[in-house]
Parts: structure tokens; sequence; C-alpha cells
């Protein structure tokens, strides 16, 4: 197993998939965060499936994380009760996880699952609503476009502190 990959499924079996409240603003920073990333990558990849998709199978395909690994994070009991889209981004993640450790030739570009990731460990997950928006704790996040979320401007704090100022 490869070191970020190993790192990065520690962090997914250690989420407390319980929603919590309480930082409801920071998890609306990163899900926008990640948002733009994903916008970003997909632009640079001329991919198709944004928001939510396998970036790394375009970016390195036939690169992909152990299975074992793979089905050790998608047997967490607490992780499959999740909207379906939570589970296979963290999948997806642990590919990109592989696809760096190999180092694959991928965009100079901000991991796009950071956010996500950081998001889950500050609370949950999210799901999708039959009206286009992302659900974060009950606040409605307009997916729109992949043009209105492409930018330069990060959307949530880089810091743990940063995020704690933004729920106060």
């Amino acid at each position: 197993m490869s070191p970020a990959v190993g790192e990065l499924a520690a962090r997914i079996r250690a989420i407390d998939w319980e929603m919590g409240v309480d930082r409801t603003r920071s998890r609306v920073a990163l899900m926008r965060e990640y948002l733009r990333r994903s916008a970003v990558w997909t632009r640079a990849l001329g991919a198709t499936g944004w928001p939510f998709h396998d970036i790394a199978a375009v970016a390195a395909p036939g690169i992909r994380a152990e299975g074992a690994v793979v089905a050790s994070v998608r047997g967490d009991p607490d992780l499959a009760r999740q909207f379906p889209a939570v589970g296979r981004t963290c999948v997806w993640a642990l590919h990109l996880a592989a696809a760096r450790d190999a180092g694959a030739a991928l965009p100079a570009l901000p991991n796009p699952f950071d956010p996500l990731i950081r998001m889950y460990e500050r609370g949950g997950g999210f799901c999708l609503s039959t009206t286009g928006t992302v659900d974060v704790d009950g606040v409605g996040i307009g997916r729109g476009t992949l043009l209105r979320h492409l930018g330069d401007v990060p959307k949530a704090p880089e810091s743990d502190a940063g995020l704690d100022a933004l729920d106060g």
C-alpha cells in the first residue's frame, strides 16, 4: 500500500459520520471549495461528469488504490449509511492518492478531494437533492454549472483555525 493511500484510508476510517450542525458554516465552505476545485480539474483534464466523478480515472488511467484498501473503507458500516456519492468520493480520493504516490503526471492543481475529506471530518457527509442542490446540514448549495464554480479564489480557509472561526 502506498503511503498516501494508507494515510488517507486511516483518516476516512476515523471519521465520525454523525451530523453536527455546530460546524455547518465551515462544512458549506468546504463543499463550495470542493465544487471549485472539481471544476478546475474537470476543465484542465477535459473531463465530464462534474462535479462528482472519478478524476483519477481520467488523470491517471489504470492507476488505482489497492482493492483491499478500498474494500476496508467501503466496508465501514457508518460510511455505508451515507448518501452513495459520499462513499464514491472517498474511493475516488484513494485512487487519486494512489496516482500521486505512483508519480503519475497530474496537473499542478490542489487536490480536489481534500476539502471533501475535511468536510467529512468536521461532521459527516452530504446528499444531492432532486432540485439540483447539494445539501450540507440542511443548507442547499446550488450545483449550478461548472463555469459558475471555476476560479482561482479559494472558497474555504486552509487552516482548522480559519474553519473554526467561520463556525463562530
